[in-house]
C-alpha cells in the first residue's frame, strides 16, 4: 500500500513539529522555535535585506550556527581581536562559528534568510564601525 504525499504546511505538520517559514504578512525578522527545558538552545529563522552594516556581533561563550536557506547571504567574519578586519563569504553552505567570533548577514538579493542553531542564552557584544561596511563584487 502507498503513502500520499502531502505538502508540508503549518497545519499539516503541526503534529509533527514545528516549519521553519515565515506566514504571510509576517514582519518581523526573527522565527524562534521553542527549547528544551533540561538542555536549553534555540533555532531560528533570521531574514534581512540589508546591503550594508555599522556594527558587528560576537558571542563570547557560545557557538552559532549559521545555515542558507533562502536569497544570497554575505557572512562577514572578524577574529575576536580585530573586528576591523573583516572577511566577507558567500554563504553557500552551513557554517558553525568559533566562540568570540565577529559576525554579520548582508544580503546580496533583496532579501536572504539563514537558519540559526545556538544557545537558548547567549550574551551578545557588539563593535560599532566609523563608517558602514558594504561588500564589492568584482
Amino acid at each position: 500500500m502507498g503513502v500520499q504525499l502531502e505538502s508540508v504546511t503549518v497545519n499539516a505538520f503541526r503534529p509533527f513539529g514545528t516549519v521553519l517559514e515565515f506566514l504571510p504578512g509576517d514582519t518581523s525578522n526573527f522565527y524562534i522555535v521553542d527549547t528544551e527545558q533540561e538542555q536549553p538552545w534555540r533555532v531560528a529563522v533570521f531574514r534581512y535585506s540589508n546591503k550594508e552594516i555599522t556594527k558587528i556581533e560576537c558571542h563570547p561563550t557560545s557557538k552559532e550556527s549559521f545555515e542558507p536557506l533562502s536569497g544570497i547571504t554575505v557572512l562577514l567574519v572578524a577574529e575576536h581581536d580585530t573586528p576591523e578586519d573583516c572577511h566577507a563569504f558567500i554563504l553557500d553552505k552551513p557554517v558553525v562559528l568559533a566562540k568570540g567570533i565577529w559576525h554579520q548577514t548582508l544580503a546580496l538579493t533583496p532579501e536572504a534568510s539563514v537558519k540559526i542553531t545556538e544557545n537558548l542564552e547567549v550574551e551578545s557584544v557588539f563593535y560599532t564601525y566609523d563608517s558602514p561596511k558594504k561588500v564589492y563584487l568584482g
